[in-house]
């Protein structure tokens, strides 16, 4: 009889530990998460300070060098140049509408793709959320690399939803799964962020290892410029 109490006794402290541990979770906020990403990555003031930026990373892919070649200016212009095995891609986003270039074909983005690049080229997402109709949910922890990440479901108006995931004791994004849309269909995408790097007050990682369907690409930042007054020109979509 003392056993079956005492089993009892057990069964219902474990049972008690994980609602409270459910109930723990659950109440975190997620601005909480993203406040401590801010500053650890540098505070709002020195983010509100980029208007613009330069990033150039180099890698491999399929066993051939690919560079890239990314450019923003605030709010949300963006640019993208892809040199592969001697030919070139370019992506133009001018804050509406986009294109995409290859050789000497010009497509326009299609509207699921349009959706997502809004989102991801937005330089003060994280700032200001809500003005790009983006909401963020607390979807619990996971470990990454035998750490303990926080994980953030970003939805958009649009539908557009990705995951991000938080170092618990950093407060660095390591990790981002989401769903690409392409023309063969929605693909899952994940990205390794890693090597965080000071730039003009800045952290940003250096590192990045992307997983795109069956290919995978490890890219390093060779550089990343701030505020070199970028024209608007470079975003302009010719007829």
């Amino acid at each position: 009889m003392k056993t079956k109490i005492f089993l009892a006794i057990i069964i219902l402290i474990a049972f008690t530990a994980n609602i409270l541990s459910q109930e723990k979770e659950s109440t975190i906020d997620p601005k909480e998460i993203i406040s401590k990403y801010i500053t650890a990555i540098g505070g709002a003031e020195n983010l509100k300070n980029i208007n613009d930026r330069t990033t150039i990373m180099r890698g491999t892919a399929m066993e051939q060098t690919i560079t890239l070649i990314i450019k923003q200016k605030a709010p949300n212009k963006f640019r993208q140049e892809i040199k592969v095995a001697g030919m070139d891609q370019v992506l133009i986003f001018d804050g509406e509408k986009a294109v995409m270039k290859f050789a000497d074909q010009k497509m326009d983005v299609p509207a699921e793709q349009l959706a997502q690049l809004k989102i991801e080229s937005a330089m003060e997402l994280l700032l200001n959320p809500e003005d790009y109709g983006v909401t963020f949910s607390y979807e619990g922890t996971e470990n990454v690399n035998d750490k303990p990440c926080h994980i953030l479901k970003l939805t958009s108006e649009s539908g557009v939803t990705s995951k991000y995931y938080f170092d618990d004791e950093t407060g660095l994004k390591v990790l981002e799964k989401k769903n690409t849309q392409t023309q063969m269909g929605p693909m899952a995408q994940t990205i390794e962020y890693s090597d965080y790097k000071e730039v003009s007050g800045v952290k940003f990682p250096h590192k990045l290892k992307q997983s795109f369907g069956p290919q995978t690409v490890e890219v390093n930042v060779s550089s990343i410029k701030i505020n070199t007054n970028l024209s608007d020109d470079i975003f302009t979509i010719s007829e």
